[in-house]
């Protein structure tokens, strides 16, 4: 059975030191994900991570454009007047249909504990904004300690490595809106496992495109001994809930 894929997890734009066969552009990664049942994809720009998220966030607006690529923004405390406070930053994402945001803490040198991105976190989590974070960009302590301050915060770990498990599943016990992305979570029977003891609404498809390549998260998904409907789940219905805000 065929399955459309909504990936969460795709950077667009030219980064530092791409090699020739990364795809930069909107109808290059297209290329790359529609052959393989991928119909849609949530994409943050290159200069959001790499450059500043005020940098990205209006130019992926553009570049995407007529794509099927959807805007996700990178964001970032307020606290030295670089960015708005997060209740405006929500305003100018409604105003630009953007659904969802991408952090990158390490990078941009802030932490999640509510000391820091307490109150970017706090509002996030009020109007149920997704949050993505890479795992390289922050550890399992700090988004510990800010689900234990924010525990219905939509937050979803972006490639968690295959030793994982030993830190994902105590999280995942305590916080139900805790998601993980799949792209690099190639634990044996890894999805199988998260399906059976947390549900399939706790997986969400990635590729990690322009990184990874897209053909290993799509067979992850499509090959795993689960049921067609925990598949549709991965592949797209989770993604789509949670862009709606619910």
């Amino acid at each position: 059975m065929n399955f459309e894929f909504f990936d969460c997890n795709v950077q667009v734009g030219r980064f530092g030191n791409p090699q020739p066969e990364h795809p930069l552009t909107a109808s290059e990664i297209e290329k790359k994900l529609v052959p393989l049942g991928i119909k849609r994809a949530l994409a943050f720009h290159a200069l959001a991570k790499e450059l500043h998220p005020n940098e990205g966030n209006e130019i992926v607006l553009t570049e995407i454009c007529g794509s099927s690529l959807v805007p996700c923004w990178v964001a970032m405390p307020h606290h030295t007047g670089e960015m708005p406070k997060t209740e405006e930053f929500i305003n100018r994402m409604n105003a630009n249909n953007v659904r969802a945001v991408r952090l990158f803490p390490n990078m941009h040198q802030y932490s999640l504990r509510e000391w820091c991105a307490g109150e970017m976190l706090a509002a996030f989590e009020e109007h149920r904004v997704p949050v993505f974070v890479e795992i390289a960009q922050t550890s399992y302590e700090h988004i510990a300690a800010a689900l234990k301050s924010f525990p219905e915060l939509r937050l979803v770990i972006v490639q968690p490595s295959y030793r994982c498990d030993r830190y994902l599943y105590p999280l995942l016990e305590k916080y139900r809106y805790l998601a993980v992305e799949t792209s690099n979570y190639v634990v044996t029977g890894g999805i199988e496992a998260i399906c059976k003891r947390f549900g399939a609404s706790r997986l969400v498809f990635g590729s990690g495109l322009p990184f990874f390549e897209p053909g290993a998260p799509v067979a992850m998904v499509t090959l795993a001994d689960i049921s067609d409907g925990d598949k549709r789940m991965i592949a797209s219905e989770n993604l789509e809930r949670l862009l709606g805000w619910v």
